[in-house]
C-alpha cells in the first residue's frame, strides 16, 4: 500500500501523440501509478536517454502472451496502454537506468511508424477519463471500498493507518479503481482488462469481481498483494 501520486503530472502542451512503446510481459502501468523500472538492453537504454532528454515519457504497453506463436521477431502488444512520465532516474556504472515512472494517460495505439531509434514508436489517441460520478457511480464506489478494506483484512502486510489515509484521499473514482486493481493482487490479464475498459462503471464492476475472486481466494489460504511502491521491474 501507499499514498496515490496526484494528478499534476500531465503530458507536455505540445504533446503530438507520437509515443516511445516500452513492451514488457509483466508489467501494466495506470494513470497515478509509480512503476519501478530497470532498463538495460541497449534500445531501452536509449529510449531512456531520449525520454530523459526530452518530454520524459514513457509509454508501458503489455506484450501478447500468444506472440512466440504468431512465428514474428516482433512482439505483437495491446492496443490499450498507458502513457507514463519519468518522476525520477539513475544511471548506473554500467549503463543501466533506473527509473520511476508514473502513469499519465491511457492511450490507444492508432500505427505503429517506421522510425530510425532502436526501439518502438507508435501514434496513438488519448482515451479521456470520466471525472463527475452519478447516484450509481458514488454506490460503485462504496461497494468498491467495502470490499478492498474486506481484502485488506487478509492481507498482514497491509497497515490499517495507510489503507485508511488512501481510502480517504477523495481520489476520481477512475484512479482509485486502478489502484485498488493494482494492489490488490490482480493478475497481468486482469490488470489489462481493467486498463482497456474505459466506461467507468463497466470497469469499477471488473474490479469488484476480481475483489470478490481475491476475498474468496483469501478465505482459504493467506493471498499475496502487489508491494507499493513495488519492486524494480526488468526489461
Amino acid at each position: 500500500m501507499g499514498s496515490p501520486i496526484k494528478s499534476e503530472h500531465s503530458l507536455p502542451e505540445d504533446f503530438n501523440n507520437v509515443v516511445r512503446l516500452f513492451p514488457l510481459p509483466n508489467v501494466v502501468l495506470f494513470p497515478g501509478i509509480v512503476q519501478a523500472l530497470q532498463l538495460f538492453e541497449p534500445r531501452y537504454k536509449a529510449l531512456a536517454e531520449d525520454a530523459i532528454a526530452s518530454d520524459q515519457l514513457v509509454t508501458m504497453a503489455l506484450i501478447d502472451s500468444q506472440w512466440k506463436t504468431a512465428q514474428s521477431d516482433v512482439p505483437s502488444i495491446a492496443k490499450t496502454v498507458c502513457i507514463g512520465k519519468i518522476l525520477s532516474h539513475t544511471k548506473l556504472e554500467d549503463g543501466r537506468y533506473n527509473l520511476f515512472l508514473v502513469g499519465v494517460s491511457r492511450a490507444e495505439i492508432v500505427s505503429e511508424l517506421t522510425a530510425e531509434t532502436p526501439y518502438r514508436m507508435a501514434e496513438v489517441n488519448l482515451i479521456e477519463e470520466r471525472l463527475a460520478e452519478d447516484h450509481e457511480l458514488t454506490i460503485l464506489r462504496t461497494e468498491i471500498c467495502a470490499k478492498f478494506r474486506k481484502l485488506a483484512s487478509y492481507r498482514s502486510g497491509w497497515h490499517q493507518d495507510a489503507l485508511d489515509q488512501f481510502l480517504g484521499e477523495d481520489l476520481p473514482l477512475g484512479q482509485l479503481v486502478d489502484m485498488v486493481c493494482y494492489s490488490c493482487g490482480a493478475g497481468i490479464t486482469e490488470q489489462q482488462q481493467v486498463l482497456e475498459t474505459v466506461d467507468l462503471a463497466d470497469r469499477g464492476n471488473v474490479v469488484l469481481e476480481i475483489l470478490n475472486s481475491q476475498i474468496k481466494a483469501s478465505e482459504s489460504e493467506q493471498g499475496s498483494a502487489q508491494d507499493f511502491p513495488p519492486s524494480f521491474s526488468l526489461n
